[in-house]
């Protein structure tokens, strides 16, 4: 395949670390150690760059050690120094990052990161990212154009569920290779999960950190991955119920889910504080807004029940446990890599996009994203009657 193979980046921001950085990033300046995840030489290159914001400072203006001492990374503009170092068009506009101008679309994909920026926050807390609306934007084009190309959207489809919904439409009706998602599922646990297809599963308990729908979304897609081929297949969603504070620890006590598994992924963190995660966890902020520690208890149509609690304050790991219907538990950790070494585990993720792109291929199912959509958006509602059973009523459960 030849490095002719373009890609047009749609883009919310381009800063440190930012998911632009560290996606974007590795397709330009790929680094040594990505080929030990799966991410070499890539076989594509980026073409076309918008990003909708532009933080106050731009990168142009520091060495990297002063970028770090001196401002925060969401402070520093990264587009315009990429831009210009690789000879890229910074565009105006969306439909000029995918016909550079012209008539006819002038990529071969196109990657959608709308994940970072200042975006409002509504009732909910959760983060308007426009997600949707560059997808219309770049739907727009393809209809002008008559051309359709593979698109990728990271991480979940939107925080609105009904254009989540429409997005998934979309793209089946005009025969768009889409697809969207986490990279946690691609990297798995270790020690690893065999196949479970087939398997009669009865609980799942992840834990994570940060906030209820940045981060609690990976967990869903981590379960997901894991779960979507049990016997009987994926039956999608029935209840969810939501618990804070010292809720969390009432719940289990009362075996909402099982505590054995909660301790199991517990012991599998590498990342935990010192003293016990009732007291490291009580009172601190998260992301959202909401106050640690967080669960949600998942009541699936088939009997099967999952919880996912964040953390925040305890650990800063993404950690599993489930268990079969015989007995058998598995547990471990997902071996994503941190920030010391630029989040290794983008470079799967990398990977995975430029497969979709080469190939209009995926090996993982858009209905998997689409149903961790649907259900990050009612956790963030049932978050807001703690305690409370929120029934999620007919398509909702998104089955496959």
């Amino acid at each position: 395949m030849s490095r002719n193979f373009r890609i047009g980046v749609i883009a919310t921001v381009y800063y440190p670390a930012s998911h632009a950085d560290v996606i974007v990033s590795r397709w330009l300046e790929p680094r040594p150690s990505d080929s030990e995840w799966g991410w070499g030489v890539p076989q594509s290159r980026i073409a076309s760059l918008y990003v909708e914001q532009f933080p106050p400072h731009d990168m142009r203006d520091f060495s990297l050690g002063e970028v770090k001492s001196n401002h925060s990374p969401n402070e520093i503009d990264m587009a315009r120094c990429m831009a210009e170092r690789h000879e890229l068009p910074l565009c105006d506009s969306v439909r000029d990052a995918l016909t550079l101008g012209g008539d006819t679309l002038a990529v071969d994909a196109v990657l959608l990161i709308g994940e970072h920026g200042e975006y409002p926050f509504n009732s909910l807390y959760q983060k308007l990212y426009p997600r949707k609306e560059l997808f219309d934007a770049i739907v727009s084009v393809f209809r002008e154009t008559g051309q359709v190309v593979p698109l990728f959207c990271d991480k979940h489809l939107s925080w609105n569920s009904d254009w989540a919904r429409e997005m998934v439409a979309t793209a089946q009706t005009m025969g768009i290779p889409f697809r969207a998602g986490s990279s946690l599922p691609l990297v798995g646990l270790n020690p690893p999960v065999p196949n479970l297809a087939g398997t009669a599963l009865a609980e799942f308990v992840g834990l994570c950190y940060v906030g209820p729908e940045v981060y609690g979304f990976h967990s869903l897609e981590l379960m997901q991955s894991l779960i979507e081929k049990r016997s009987g297949g994926e039956a999608g969603i029935r209840r969810i119920t939501a618990y804070v504070g010292d809720g969390v620890e009432r719940a289990m006590a009362q075996g909402v889910w099982s505590q054995d598994l909660f301790e199991m992924a517990l012991n599998a963190t590498e990342s935990k504080r010192q003293g016990d995660w009732q007291s490291n966890c009580r009172g601190v902020a998260t992301y959202e807004g909401a106050t640690s520690p967080i669960a949600f208890a998942l009541e699936h149509n088939d009997g099967f029940r999952s919880a996912h609690i964040m953390l925040e304050g305890h650990l800063q790991d993404f950690t599993a446990a489930l268990r079969l219907q015989d007995g058998t538990v598995f547990a471990g950790r997902c071996a994503s890599g941190g920030e010391s070494s630029f989040y290794d585990h983008f470079a799967t993720l990398n990977a995975h996009i430029e497969q979709l792109f080469l190939t209009g291929q995926s090996p993982t199912p858009q209905e998997r994203t689409l149903l961790t959509t649907l259900t990050t958006a009612a956790c963030m509602k049932a978050l807001q009657t703690p305690g409370q059973p929120l029934d999620i009523a007919g398509d909702e459960t998104c089955t496959y």
